[in-house]
């Protein structure tokens, strides 16, 4: 190597291989271990393919060598196909020889059982001690379609089977169904760049190649299967750089029910984590998230079309009136405007269309459109000068016999604009659809598909950058200090209400003002200082949730209603206080923050107070957040309208219940090696701003 370049990165050269080893290589093609080599040799990798055997010199026609040591020049990866028990020799002597990257087939490890899951820390061991970087175990290998690498042993590529090279790159934690996924994609005609199956990922993870993937000039779109994910953060980070280099990522993520997260903890030794949370996080870092196999693909069509939309109007043009109206249907129901056009566009389309047409959006071109094929041609170029339409669809089927002059007039239409324009073509022999697809126009058979895969596309266009997020400046870490130091001298981990407010106030967060009382007489002593009416609640170290037990008394305004609230509330707990507190009004929110084990802390912000749960309407972010994307949460609320305004009450003030959160959200992530939990509960707002009633900290 040059002494003036710098050394590739080893998934760089595991991508786009110019040396592969197969170690454990058989002669027989028909075995697993044998399919490596007959699958390159039949496709054509160009780089050098080294079958290690130590009983045959030649392996399917090609020289066989002992064992590394054995092989002159660079290897850029090593294919192990060996039984799980000689494995971690074989990684061993992989990286002795200076292989930079193994892929391991073999099962037998973490998803089996403890003895498995020995083996698979050897395995990390070993990656941990050389650097050698590892794909798997219990991983199918991995395909670069530039260079025809097929280091794998999958029966995807069995029979007449032809290789469709595209900017599309897939990763997958499922062997078998990232395969199916492959398999339906290159039968679709949409061209894959890569695909990697990661398995148990003892070393590399979904995260990591999909990084090295977002780097290479061929891939535009990034796509991914997930049972779990190990490191959260890391998958952040290839989203905010996708993002910047405007490369969609397209995630399937499984294990949304318990059923589901169970299979995917038994299936590849993956924790699925809480739905939720995954949702939520990859959503604010512009990572597309679809629910299944079809809608991968439509997606993955969509996408590697490389257009954007400036906006959500869609404009339709259909011989059928039904499908049109179907169509708006599923548009209105993805996000996206079907509105009637301008009455003088109306004007203009009337012009090309028969009488009993429709000009107005659906546009309906009639049945005609089979004897007057030409009509289409008129129409699109109608459609594509109109400054509305930001996207158009273009609804078609059983007409074959005029295929040649239909697809002219979008293929036409289609090389005029940057707008999207996509086809729905049902019935009849698909020809059509193979046609437009090799042509790069998107085609679907189903108007409801159509729709999802436009809807995905216009959200994505119209995404907002990730957080970028600014630390407060006026945190008081001397206050923060002394109350952790508090707690953890005294042997708790459990905060009461008023030291969680401290906590939250050393952030900035507005609270209700306050103060704690030892005994009935101190009560009213405290809501002279407040001003009535006040709430006087239970603060015990023992509680957690006071409304449970009755520990909460609102609204009181004479010195006898205090005093008997006081005896009562005293009554409740060992080791009971009091806490007087200003009476406060306004929209009850939630804002909690918690430490997931793969995306670390994040926060959850709802409505509903104490009926959060029964509402079940909340959104998830990861902290730290800026005051923007707080925003985003709260308009993403399915209540959002009790924020903006309704029945006459004035608006909520969203500025303020944005700030309120952000600081919170850096409380999480400073306090991460401390905090557990924390709930604001209620985060009341009003017109003119957010104020916290309630807060309870859970220290780690």
């Amino acid at each position: 190597m040059d002494g003036n370049t710098a050394p590739v990165p080893a998934i760089h050269r595991m991508l786009h291989p110019r040396s592969i080893a197969v170690l454990g290589a058989s002669n027989n093609p028909v075995k697993l271990s044998g399919r490596p080599i007959a699958l390159m040799k039949r496709f054509g990798y160009a780089g050098r393919l080294l079958p290690v055997n130590p009983v045959r010199a030649q392996v399917q026609g090609l020289p066989a060598f002992p064992g590394l040591a054995d092989i002159d020049g660079e290897i850029d990866l090593a294919m192990i196909m060996l039984p799980a028990d000689q494995v971690v020799d074989a990684v061993r002597e992989c990286a002795a020889r200076g292989v930079p990257a193994a892929i391991v087939g073999a099962a037998g490890f973490a998803e089996l059982d403890e003895r498995g899951a020995e083996l698979q820390r050897q395995l990390t061991d070993v990656v941990a001690e050389t650097g050698i970087r590892l794909l798997g175990p219990n991983c199918l290998g991995m395909f670069s379609l530039k260079d025809r690498a097929m280091p794998t042993f999958t029966s995807a590529m069995d029979g007449d089977f032809r290789l469709r090279e595209g900017s599309l790159a897939f990763v997958s934690q499922s062997g078998a169904f990232g395969t199916f996924i492959f398999s339906a994609a290159q039968h679709a005609g949409i061209g894959i760049s890569h695909f990697l199956n990661t398995g148990n990922e003892a070393d590399l993870s979904v995260g990591e190649v999909l990084g090295g993937l977002v780097e290479l000039d061929e891939v535009a779109v990034l796509m991914a299967y997930l049972e779990g994910v190990h490191d959260g953060r890391e998958l952040l980070a290839v989203a905010r750089r996708a993002h910047e280099l405007d490369k969609p990522v397209l995630a399937v993520k499984v294990g949304r029910s318990e059923a589901g997260a169970r299979a995917a903890a038994s299936h590849t030794a993956s924790l699925a984590g809480e739905d939720a949370v995954f949702d939520g996080v990859v959503r604010q870092f512009g990572v597309v998230r679809v629910d299944g196999m079809d809608q991968l693909l439509d997606a993955g069509m969509i996408f590697s079309d490389g257009r954007r939309t400036r906006g959500r109007r869609l404009t339709t043009l259909s011989l059928s009136g039904g499908a049109g109206v179907l169509m708006a249907d599923s548009a209105a129901g993805h996000g996206l405007d079907v509105a009637p056009w301008e009455p003088e566009w109306q004007q203009r389309m009337a012009e090309v269309l028969p009488a009993f047409g429709s000009p107005r959006n659906p546009v309906d071109l009639t049945a005609n459109l089979i004897s007057d094929p030409a009509m289409l041609r008129r129409a699109l170029d109608i459609a594509v000068d109109h400054p509305g339409s930001d996207m158009i669809a273009v609804l078609l089927g059983n007409a074959d016999h005029a295929a040649d002059e239909l697809i002219g007039a979008i293929e036409q239409a289609h090389r005029s604009t940057d707008r999207p324009l996509v086809v729905v073509w049902t019935g009849g022999s698909g020809r059509p659809r193979e046609w437009l697809r090799e042509l790069g126009i998107p085609c679907f058979t189903d108007p409801g598909r159509a729709a999802a895969a436009l809807g995905a596309l216009a959200d994505y266009s119209l995404r907002p950058g990730p957080p970028n997020p600014r630390r407060p400046h006026d945190v008081d870490e001397r206050a923060v200090r002394a109350i952790l130091c508090e707690a953890r001298d005294h042997g708790r981990t459990q905060l009461d209400e008023h030291e969680s407010s401290r906590l939250i106030a050393a952030y900035g967060v507005p609270c209700a003002g306050a103060f704690p009382a030892k005994d009935p007489e101190g009560a009213v002593t405290a809501a002279r200082e407040l001003g009535t009416p006040v709430a006087v609640k239970l603060l015990s170290r023992s509680v957690g949730h006071k409304s449970d037990v009755g520990g909460v008394r609102l609204n009181l305004t004479t010195d006898a209603e205090i005093r008997a609230a006081a005896e009562d509330l005293l009554r409740l707990a060992p080791d009971a206080r009091l806490l007087v507190q200003r009476m406060s009004t306004g929209t009850e929110l939630i804002v909690g923050l918690k430490q997931d084990p793969a995306f670390g802390p994040v926060v959850v912000v709802g409505l509903g107070g104490v009926l959060v749960e029964v509402l079940a309407d909340s959104q998830v972010g990861t902290a730290p957040l800026d005051p923007a994307a707080a925003k985003r949460l709260l308009l993403s609320l399915r209540g959002k309208a009790l924020l903006e305004g309704v029945r006459g009450r004035p608006p909520r003030d969203l500025d303020a219940a944005a700030d309120a959160i952000a600081r919170l959200s850096w409380l999480a992530h400073d306090l991460a090696e401390d905090l557990a939990e924390l709930d604001v509960n209620p985060l009341l707002l009003d017109e003119n701003g957010a104020t916290a009633v309630d807060c309870l900290a859970v220290l780690s």
